[in-house]
């Protein structure tokens, strides 16, 4: 691995050939992170960058945060922290309606092309940004969107349909490559992908952490959109599983418009394919936490980027708690310090993650 620190228009400044630890958090729901901690000699390097780019990796830091430090025992440190490539994306807004109908991958690429690679307003352009290949992904949306957030509403909409994306560094071009993308399948009920099983009868998972919390889970959705009184227009998501009980929400979604873009009035079939959406995407906030956190032996069995990587589809078997379950990983962390290298993997979808990261790193 090197770690290569550049500049605004992504020119080399130097390296960092030594460190203390890094952290690479690569993350398939949210934003992705790292953090460095090198000596004191790398701290102008890393006040004065602005990225930071791993040679073994497709994503690039954006370096946020510069600390010096120095203890009581006369220790000093540099530290970087930020996010990767795709927290560019919040810098745009989605500043006027939008209708988003059809395949949503095309959709995604289209509120990128327009609001950030070419953008009616030319300043708005996020400099060395473009569209990547295409993945040809299936899934479908009617959505209208105002005044979102683009990187936000990019992860609304995957997180829908277990879909992600990315903002990848070609690091010959300087170019930042746009992809939605998604995982591969590879639990033991598909035949198409290599099967990715992690169990302890394996002896590829230790330090394991499972949680499970449906306190804020929610499956049934009314949705409200335009409209006063018994004239506004209501209609219902149901995401219940084959007899799940009922546990409702409420969305207000009086912002999206019975007229389009343009001006033009909206059928009333495509108004509720829209609200549909909306209730979709709530609902996506308040999905049930069921994840397992475990160390993985990178000696045992499964090659990491080879055999299993961010976004895939496994099967998990704990047989001392009788879990047995098909979980995608949604996080890894890879953490390389002293010469070792550690990977932590979250399957599943846990919104307190990041807390407990951050407490089992202070103990």
């Amino acid at each position: 691995m090197r770690i290569i620190v550049l500049d605004e228009n992504f020119e080399t400044m130097g390296s960092v050939p030594l460190f203390r630890s890094l952290i690479w958090t690569r993350r398939y729901e949210k934003l992705g992170c790292f953090e460095l901690h090198a000596s004191r000699e790398y701290f102008d390097l890393l006040n004065t960058g602005k990225y930071l780019y791993r040679n073994d990796a497709d994503e690039l830091g954006v370096i946020d945060e510069v600390n010096y430090s120095q203890d009581e025992n006369g220790g000093r440190e540099a530290y970087a922290k930020g996010n990767f490539a795709e927290c560019l994306l919040m810098d745009r807004v989605i500043e006027s309606t939008v209708m988003l109908s059809g395949n949503t991958e095309d959709a995604m690429r289209n509120l990128v092309a327009r609001t950030a690679v070419f953008p009616e307003d030319t300043d708005r352009v996020i400099r060395h940004l473009r569209l990547g290949d295409i993945s040809r992904l299936t899934g479908t949306i009617d959505s209208q969107v105002t005044g979102d957030n683009l990187s936000e509403k990019l992860y609304e909409i995957g997180n829908t349909q277990e879909i992600s994306h990315r903002v990848r560094f070609d690091f010959h071009t300087n170019d930042l490559v746009f992809e939605v993308w998604q995982g591969k399948d590879r639990r033991d009920s598909q035949e198409e992908n290599s099967w990715a099983i992690f169990s302890n009868s394996f002896y590829n998972i230790r330090n394991v952490v499972y949680n499970r919390n449906g306190n804020a889970y929610r499956n049934f959705a009314y949705v409200a959109g335009a409209g006063e009184g018994t004239a506004r227009t209501v209609i219902t998501v149901d995401l219940r599983n084959p007899g799940e009980e009922r546990r409702e929400i409420w969305v207000d979604a009086r912002d999206i418009q019975m007229e389009d873009g343009n001006g033009s009035a909206i059928p009333q079939e495509v108004y509720q394919a829209l609200l549909i959406q909306r209730g979709r995407e709530k609902l996506a906030e308040y999905r049930k936490v069921e994840t397992v956190n475990s160390s993985i032996d990178s000696n045992a069995n499964l090659r990491y980027k080879q055999d299993f990587d961010l976004g895939d589809y496994c099967t998990y078997i704990n047989t001392e708690i009788n879990v047995a379950t098909d979980k995608r990983i949604t996080e890894i962390m890879e953490t390389y310090e002293g010469g070792a290298t550690e990977l932590t993997i979250t399957f599943g979808t846990d919104e307190i993650s990041t807390v407990r990261q951050l407490i089992k790193r202070e103990v």
